[in-house]
This record gives structure tokens, C-alpha cells and sequence, in this order.
């Protein structure tokens, strides 16, 4: 008899590990929602959608960064050229508040020869720095201010050095003839020493 207990808990073993195997291959699914075609359909699309949006968030951020970046150092080497012609010229130019657009109400501004950006509130309080220490909006405005005048004060500068160089040129070719004629003179006196 106990040949024949042994096959039986061997039968009842072998359909428990039968019935396990089929329990974890068969596992039960859970869904609380009921979805049909369209649904599904239409959330595939939606992910697509999102998909695509989410790249051309990422490649416009790229590029964003890179503006940034070259409008920065275009807006660093503006200002420093623009600097350099004012301090050469040695002008300065008064900047309507009402053409910027300043944060707080501003009574002045000044471009100096310099390139700084000097700025006098309602309360007489004044704020100083280089013009491309402004934020790139405030940059431009001036810019849009400044540079017909500039275009002004050059040709201005170029009249006045064109008079002087002209002055010059004259000066030069008189003091060249004077020089000539007393040369010459001089030149004429010591002839006849040499009998």
C-alpha cells in the first residue's frame, strides 16, 4: 500500500504544480475603463501630437540657446564699437525716457562719450552702466536714437576735419614756399663769397 500512496501525492503534486504554472501564465488583467477603437485611436493620436510638439520644443530650445548666445555678443560688440566713435568724436547724446522702455520712470538719460547708459529716476537717484549691461530691448531702442544722430555727428565731424585739413594743406604749401624762397636766398648771398 505504500506503493500506491506514493503515486497518488505524486499525481496531486504534479496537477498542484500544474495548476500554479497554468495560473502564472494565464495572469488575470484589471482594466477599469473600457476603451474602444476610437478612443484608443484618438489617444494614439494624441500621443503622436504630443510627440512632435515635444520635439520641436527641443530643437527651438537648441536654437533659442544659440540666439541667445549670438545676441549677447553681437549686442557686447555693438556697444563697444559705438563707444569707441563717441569717445573719438567726443559726443554725448540726451535719450527721450519716453522712447525706452524702462522698468521705473525715468526723468534722464544720457548716453555719455563712454557708452554708459546713465539714468536719473523721479527721485534724483541715477544708475550707471555700459549700455550693454541693459537688457537687449533697452539696447536696441537707443540704438534706434542714437545711430541717425551719429550718422549726423560724423558727417558733421567729417566737415570740420576736412576744414582743417584743407587749412592744413595751405599752411604747408606756404610754409614750403617761404622755406624755398629763403633757401634759395640764403643760397644767392653766399655766391659771391666764392670769388
Amino acid at each position: 500500500m505504500t506503493e500506491n500512496v506514493q503515486p497518488n501525492e505524486n499525481k496531486e503534486q504534479t496537477q498542484k504544480v500544474e495548476n500554479q504554472t497554468s495560473m502564472v501564465e494565464e495572469p488575470e488583467v484589471f482594466c477599469p475603463l473600457q476603451l474602444d477603437e476610437k478612443e484608443m485611436e484618438s489617444k494614439v493620436e494624441m500621443e503622436q501630437k504630443l510627440q512632435e510638439l515635444l520635439k520641436t520644443i527641443n530643437e527651438e530650445s537648441l536654437q533659442l540657446g544659440k540666439f541667445l548666445i549670438d545676441e549677447g555678443q553681437l549686442v557686447n560688440e555693438v556697444c563697444t564699437s559705438l563707444a569707441l566713435v563717441l569717445k573719438k568724436l567726443g559726443i554725448s547724446f540726451r535719450i527721450p525716457s519716453r522712447d525706452i522702455p524702462f522698468r521705473r520712470k525715468v526723468e534722464n538719460a544720457i548716453l555719455n562719450e563712454e557708452g554708459k547708459l546713465t539714468l536719473t529716476y523721479e527721485n534724483n537717484e541715477k544708475h550707471s552702466a555700459f549700455l550693454a549691461e541693459y537688457p537687449p530691448e533697452i539696447v536696441m531702442a537707443v540704438l534706434w536714437i542714437v545711430i541717425p544722430e551719429l550718422a549726423r555727428a560724423i558727417t558733421v565731424y567729417r566737415k570740420k576735419l576736412d576744414t582743417r585739413t584743407n587749412f592744413f594743406e595751405r599752411v604747408k604749401k606756404e610754409l614750403k614756399s617761404v622755406t624755398k624762397a629763403i633757401v634759395e636766398g640764403n643760397e644767392g648771398k653766399q655766391e659771391p663769397k666764392k670769388e
